[in-house]
């Protein structure tokens, strides 16, 4: 029998709440949601973890290419009420992004400032990437590369290195 896809308003009631308070375990499941919601909802909520320096609120996504997560996301991001919105960009042309998030090599090339980037292909945090959404299972993961966010003049909550795979911590701290 095939499961029946999540209403987006119905998706983000439920997830609200899973994701307000962060557990302290590592890892994050939630029973009957697809890996593709998981991602999705991981995107929208992932900048709430993360302060940047100039203290801005982050409200532009940005995809180096479109796909279900981004669609997804795209759905979601218009249910908000906080001004969000959703840009699918040439990694080149990436200026405007608060939040950007694609494959691995095209992640790596954005030019913009001050940018969070995420990817979920495997290594992408440990080979320079900002944050990775690991798939382990049926759960979803963040691997979460501290010296990368600290070089863009971002930084993680304590809640996020909490419940992430932290990398690319500098030897002096």
């Amino acid at each position: 029998m095939a499961s029946k896809p999540v209403g987006v308003r119905a998706l983000m009631s439920a997830l609200l709440c899973f994701f307000s308070v962060l557990p302290s375990e590592s890892t994050q499941s939630a029973p009957g949601l697809t890996e593709v919601e998981l991602k999705a909802v991981f995107l929208l909520r992932l900048p709430q973890f993360v302060s940047w320096s100039d203290e801005r609120q982050p409200t532009t996504f940005c995809a180096t290419e479109r796909s279900e997560v981004t669609d997804l996301l795209a759905e979601m991001v218009v249910l908000e009420p906080w001004g969000r919105t959703l840009k699918i960009i040439d990694a080149e042309a990436s200026e405007e992004c608060d939040v950007v998030y694609g494959s691995a090599a095209s992640v790596l090339r954005v030019s913009a400032r001050r940018a969070l980037l995420v990817s979920d292909e495997p290594g992408y945090a440990r080979n320079g990437g900002m944050v990775e959404l690991k798939r382990r299972g049926a759960r979803i993961d963040l691997v979460v590369n501290v010296g990368a966010l600290e070089s863009a003049g971002l930084r993680a909550s304590s809640k996020l290195l909490q419940l992430s795979e932290v990398v690319g911590v500098r030897p002096d701290d």
